[in-house]
């Protein structure tokens, strides 16, 4: 019991004897600046971060907020030029290489994403929407087979991702390949029965296939779905106009 109550007192003594280490000025104004970044006060989070990295040229976290912020305020260029300063001192993390992109996408820069979405990849293989983003990338420089070919890995690889069925089948659409369309639509909602924009994927390229008693049906379940909404108001718009144009006459169907 004595040997337990000294070693006690020890721990004790040890314990009152340590020092935590003070953050620095520029690390706690990051923590402000977050803060006001959360609470979408962008502008103001921008100063607080320029404030942190004129104390601290290399505060890592003072670099990938302000980078943040910047992308809020839609000013990608910023944000792409602070990301650029970012991995000069960290070129390990493959976040900001996959910010650098989406920020390069955003500004209309398809190209330049590219390597940049690469490098987050080569980094971090299961970062999926860095997958995403470089087939969106190189469908909008025109390379839809480099696009298909990594939505057919993603699926296969990952075929809980759902996101990877719905933009593969969105770009088909703007292929004009409307079969193969639904077909990878029907793939998505035997994943996720309510993912209601797959039903109006489905109904659309039924619709442009001049399939329009199928077009309809979907539509319809689309809107069991997903009553309220721009879309609500299209699906149930070109419900009226097929019936009106071909079913005039049978009359059939019934809007619920």
């Amino acid at each position: 019991m004595q040997i337990e109550v000294k070693a006690g007192k020890n721990l004790a003594k040890a314990v009152n004897g340590m020092t935590v280490p003070e953050r620095s000025r520029s690390y706690r104004l990051c923590v402000k600046a977050d803060a006001l970044r959360f609470a979408k006060m962008y502008q103001d989070a921008v100063q607080t971060y320029l404030a942190a990295i004129m104390l601290d040229r290399n505060e890592i976290k003072a670099y990938s907020g302000l980078a943040s912020a910047y992308k809020y305020l839609k000013e990608y260029k910023k944000a792409i030029n602070t990301l650029l300063k970012l991995i000069k001192i960290d070129d390990k993390n493959d976040e900001y290489f996959f910010e650098l992109g989406v920020c390069y996408l955003s500004d209309g820069q398809p190209a330049e994403a590219i390597q940049y979405l690469v490098k987050a990849i080569i980094i971090n293989r299961e970062n999926l929407e860095a997958q995403i983003q470089l087939a969106i990338a190189h469908e909008l420089v025109e390379e839809e087979d480099l696009s298909l070919m990594i939505y057919n890995k993603l699926i296969e690889t990952n075929p809980d991702f759902l996101k990877a069925y719905y933009n593969k089948a969105a770009m088909l659409m703007g292929m004009g390949d409307y079969m193969e369309a639904s077909r990878t639509f029907f793939q998505l909602i035997k994943r996720n029965p309510d993912y209601y924009k797959a039903y109006l994927g489905i109904a659309m390229s039924f619709d442009k296939m001049a399939k329009y008693k199928d077009a309809i049906r979907y539509y319809k379940k689309f809107l069991e779905l997903k009553k309220f909404s721009e879309d609500s108001v299209f699906a149930r718009n070109r419900i009226n106009e097929l019936r009106e144009e071909h079913f005039s006459k049978e009359n059939r169907f019934t809007l619920v």
